[in-house]
């Protein structure tokens, strides 16, 4: 199972996209007054979107939906859409989880086509913090992961801090190796239903180019046959959204 695009769907989405093409990021680097006043995604836009994704998981559920991951996670404006709607749920013993060197995309970036380069979307980790008080967000509420994603995601880590346990993830490193570094761990802690939110899925066209996190996720299924994913509503048009269904007994 896979969501890759047939060279038909492929043609189409190209065509389409030269009359209604995918909005760039409103922001990448350089100097801004107040990195805290930069919003990706609109808060609110963000809010019911993590509303949808907890009255989902709680019909499968419960109450324990399980713990909050954020992958990428720049001056906390998604991280504190998703703490304070979990807030408003009452979901008190729901982690939360922020990955991220704060210092921008890693070397490398380059990988991906000449758009994305090293050093975007850099919020040191100081600011990300008062983003987060200025939201309303204690940010020692939240478990930091700080570095490259390829020398963090390992046991040494998590033996210090504890395994999450998978409920509504947010992907947003844009890059392929990146994305790959964050399915490859998440593989083996999928026991249970959970959320999947790949944020660029489309974003520079990188799904029509064939990698980005478009390529990194269908590797995660097709090498992980046991786990299924369906397609749900996402919050704007460059994102895919994925409930992620694990299947008891993997097949062989």
């Amino acid at each position: 199972m896979n969501f890759r695009y047939n060279p038909i769907k492929k043609w189409l989405i190209t065509l389409y996209r030269q009359f209604y093409p995918i909005p760039g990021s409103p922001w990448t680097k350089g100097h801004v007054d107040d990195l805290c006043q930069i919003n990706l995604v609109p808060p609110e836009t963000l809010k019911t979107f993590f509303a949808d994704c907890i009255k989902i998981l709680q019909k499968i559920k419960g109450q324990e939906i399980g713990d909050y991951l954020e992958f990428g996670v720049f001056n906390g404006s998604s991280m504190g859409s998703a703490y304070l709607t979990a807030q408003n749920f009452h979901l008190n013993t729901m982690k939360f989880f922020g990955f991220d060197s704060f210092e921008g995309l890693p070397a490398g970036t380059d990988e991906e086509h000449d758009i994305l380069q090293k050093g975007f979307y850099c919020c040191p980790f100081e600011k990300t913090k008062e983003c987060l008080q200025k939201r309303g967000v204690n940010p020692d509420d939240v478990i930091w992961i700080k570095g490259v994603y390829q020398q963090t995601l390992n046991d040494e880590i998590f033996k210090k801090v504890g395994y999450p346990k998978i409920g509504l993830v947010f992907i947003d490193c844009d890059t392929y190796s990146s994305s790959k570094a964050v399915f490859d761990f998440l593989a083996p802690l999928m026991t249970e239903p959970a959320i999947f939110c790949l944020d660029d899925w489309k974003l520079y066209d990188m799904d029509i180019k064939g990698t980005g996190e478009y390529k990194s996720f269908n590797e995660f299924l097709e090498k992980n046959k046991h786990i299924k994913a369906k397609e749900i509503k996402s919050y704007n048009r460059k994102s895919k959204s994925f409930l992620i269904l694990p299947q008891v007994t993997p097949e062989n």
